[in-house]
């Protein structure tokens, strides 16, 4: 069998695994916590670590030039989900899509070569869409529990392992800012979203998109701006253990500013 093929089948496997232990840590939690672990870089490190893997250092290096404006595409995606999904929780979903298709197409065509100019693009536009989706009617998320079975963990390991596979292959055949693009889709938020809305309404839906907007991307930028300095010059091993391990930094901080934010929020509508 071809080396790219056992590859890729190795990222799908591995990528699913990873979906699977953090869908297991999730359902023990709450809409604000089981939506913080979900948002955390999971299908996004691997997609980036894989490419590097396949196509080298220069590659994986290239690609991460793009993500930081590519994964700010998820946080348009989240805002346009719970904006529409008050009603319905397929408009949302479809109006998202729809989004997510149409910023990273602007991206694909128009796409930025400096970097420090993708990085302020990208905070701009998670900072306009935090500020949106902090405006709708979503409640504190508390503690109400998500629960998925075995079956609904599958779905989210079979979504977030295809999009590993799918970004691989967009890298390879269209070059990095198409495998960036492909490495930043929300497959598992997505899956999440549809499984939460199945078993807990679209209320609670609507309740994790703005912990999931923030632990998803900003925890991937960090992750993506960490590897970019390290990639050139360590063993991707090496690399992908040292970007995650400040990316675990960065998550600690954002589950603490959570906490106050939502803290301070709840406050602001009891008074």
């Amino acid at each position: 069998m071809n080396a790219f093929v056992l590859d890729l089948l190795l990222s799908f496997v591995v990528g699913g695994t990873w979906v699977v232990l953090a869908s297991m840590a999730a359902q023990r939690f709450g809409g604000k916590v089981g939506g913080f672990i979900a948002g955390l870089p999971a299908t996004s490190v691997l997609a980036i670590f894989f490419i590097t893997y396949t196509e080298g250092a220069r590659h994986g290096y290239d690609v991460t030039g793009v993500f930081p404006l590519a994964i700010s595409g998820n946080a348009v995606f989240l805002a346009t989900f719970a904006a529409f999904s008050k009603k319905r929780f397929s408009t949302g979903l479809l109006a998202s899509l729809g989004i997510w298709i149409l910023v990273q197409s602007v991206l694909l065509y128009f796409h930025p070569v400096r970097f420090d100019f993708v990085v302020i693009l990208g905070i701009v536009l998670f900072l306009v869409s935090f500020l949106f989706i902090a405006s709708l009617d979503t409640p504190d998320p508390g503690t109400q529990p998500v629960r998925h079975g075995m079956v609904e963990i599958a779905i989210r390991a079979g979504a977030g392992g295809s999009i590993i596979v799918l970004a691989m292959l967009g890298s390879r055949l269209g070059g990095p800012v198409f495998g960036g693009i492909l490495s930043a889709f929300p497959a598992t938020v997505v899956a999440t979203l549809v499984i939460t809305d199945v078993y807990g309404g679209k209320d609670l839906a609507r309740i994790m998109a703005r912990p999931m907007m923030v632990s998803g991307v900003v925890n991937c930028m960090v992750f993506a701006l960490a590897y970019r300095h390290v990639v050139l010059y360590m063993h991707i091993i090496n690399a992908l253990a040292s970007a995650y391990a400040v990316t675990l930094v960065s998550a600690a901080f954002t589950f603490y500013w959570m906490n106050i934010y939502h803290r301070e929020h709840a406050r602001a509508i009891h008074t």
